[in-house]
């Protein structure tokens, strides 16, 4: 992709050719204001997880002109403001086209002010210069975190928070980090281009995915991502294994947009395990390798339920092998209704329950031939018989304890 074309475009690119993103990046977001306007460069969209991307390029031909680029920073700054308000209100109508050609119109019920997010993405080559001191301030005292990244580093960042629900944690971490540490010490955070987010995404990682004030404050050099590549080195290995076959969560996400519903928009059928994080995907995964051996031992068709913590919904994994589609189909609402009058019944559980259901191949080699996703609301339940709840503790306790996800186990 040429810079002279869009350089918002490279971002999106990629944005888009990174699977835990598929689906939810939104280019030039459009409004109507009198005239046509756009909300954001870029846009990712889960749920009330909102971050949108205000992209500034310098042109290496232009030569520096360092001053004028670093008052354009600012200006993407205060835009940044401009957009938040415009997903606020729901009065303006927002369209959006993701990759995969898939129209819609951003939902404002869904705008949450503790979850959303901008960045002013720096593509610029080398040192970028000096920050005008106002420029980190303003930004520190942003209604919502907002961050001012180079492109380097952005890469940096991508490769430890490659989730939605990962970089939204983090750029709400990190903006309250900002708020604390810049009146005290502001000269890391007004060089842009040297490598400033890399020793905050180490030293964020290196303490267990939180920013230690202390360690900061005693550090003379900042430099934590080299401490936390060396010494961390075999957690790193560990975590980075595990993290790697919980793409099969990645899949189940894609298989969900592009084959459970092929009448309708997918986008947000998808949106209950796209908000998990990375560490979250791979307690998961353990669990559905799990019970896959299981049903490979035994033949049995399988299943269990865990919580979802950032929806407060229930989501049911059902497994089979075999091929009678049609009774996996249903056997697999079966399952999410059973679940629903447990939690009905005991728990008085008011949301709704998911039931990601995998068919897998009857020749037993782990192919993978259908998935689907079913739904149970909590409001289409006002009673539980005695029936009823009696069936679903056959299959399902009430609610269950759940144990805490963390970065390094």
């Amino acid at each position: 992709m040429q810079h002279d074309e869009n350089p918002s475009e490279e971002l999106f690119a990629r944005l888009c050719s990174s699977t835990y993103f598929g689906g939810f990046v939104y280019q030039n977001p459009k409004f109507t204001q009198g005239s046509e306007a756009e909300a954001g460069d870029v846009v990712v969209w889960v749920r009330d997880w909102l971050v949108i991307f205000e992209v500034i390029w310098r042109n290496p031909a232009a030569g520096p002109k360092t001053k004028r680029f670093v008052q354009r920073i600012g200006e993407k700054r205060d835009q940044l403001l401009t957009d938040f308000d415009i997903y606020a209100n729901p009065e303006f109508a927002i369209s959006m086209t993701n990759e995969d050609g898939e129209a819609t119109e951003y939902d404002h019920d869904q705008f949450n002010e503790r979850t959303t997010r901008g960045v002013v993405l720096v593509d610029a080559r080398g040192i970028v210069g000096r920050l005008h001191y106002d420029t980190v301030r303003l930004t520190a005292e942003a209604p919502h975190p907002i961050a001012v990244i180079t492109r380097s580093d952005f890469e940096t960042l991508l490769s430890e928070a490659d989730t939605v629900a990962d970089l939204g944690l983090y750029l709400g971490d990190r903006h309250r980090f900002l708020k604390e540490m810049f009146y005290e010490d502001p000269g890391p955070f007004l060089q842009l281009g040297d490598q400033l987010e890399q020793e905050l995404v180490g030293h964020y990682k290196f303490f267990d995915n939180t920013f230690n004030m202390a360690s900061w404050r005693e550090s003379a050099d900042k430099r934590f991502w080299h401490r936390y590549q060396v010494e961390r080195r075999a957690d790193i290995a560990r975590r980075d294994r595990e993290n790697k076959a919980s793409e099969l969560l990645d899949g189940l996400i894609s298989a969900i947009r592009t084959h459970n519903r092929p009448d309708s928009l997918t986008i947000q059928s998808a949106w209950e395990l796209a908000m998990l994080t990375r560490r979250e995907r791979a307690a998961l995964n353990a669990a559905i390798q799990n019970k896959y051996d299981r049903l490979m031992a035994t033949g049995r068709d399988q299943k269990f339920a865990v919580t979802n913590f950032h929806t407060g919904c229930w989501n049911v994994f059902y497994l089979y092998q075999g091929i009678d589609r049609e009774f996996f189909r249903a056997e697999a609402q079966r399952m999410t209704d059973r679940k629903m009058w447990v939690e009905r019944a005991l728990n008085d559980f008011q949301l709704s329950v998911f039931c990601f259901a995998i068919r897998y191949s009857s020749l037993g080699l782990g192919d993978i031939d259908e998935v689907v996703m079913t739904v149970s609301d909590a409001h289409k339940w006002p009673t539980i018989t005695c029936e009823q709840l009696e069936e679903a503790q056959r299959y399902f306790a009430g609610m269950t304890s759940k144990k805490p996800i963390v970065e390094f186990p």
